[in-house]
């Protein structure tokens, strides 16, 4: 995590990236208190043991659509939906 230019970026190592509080619309209270302004960060960072952590876990399952009859399924196989679950 960095601050940068009045923004504060997540980098790919950071816990915030499998965290359910930055999944869902950054609702991490850390992220806003640095957004904000109220906590000011010195240096890089990276963010491996957060008290806000919750475990986001994306999940995915391919679905039939209403249309789709088993024949097809034969013949375009890579013609399911994916919807995804949280």
């Amino acid at each position: 995590m960095y601050y940068y230019n009045g923004s504060v970026y997540v980098e790919d190592e950071d816990q915030c990236q499998t965290c359910s509080n930055f999944a869902h619309g950054v609702a991490c209270p850390l992220l806003q208190a640095l957004g904000m302004g109220v906590v000011v960060m010195q240096d890089n960072l990276i963010v491996t043991n957060c008290g806000f952590y919750k475990e986001f876990k994306r999940s995915l399952r391919i679905v039939k659509s209403e249309n789709e009859t088993s024949e097809t399924d034969d013949e375009n196989p890579g013609d399911n939906l994916i919807r995804l679950h949280s």
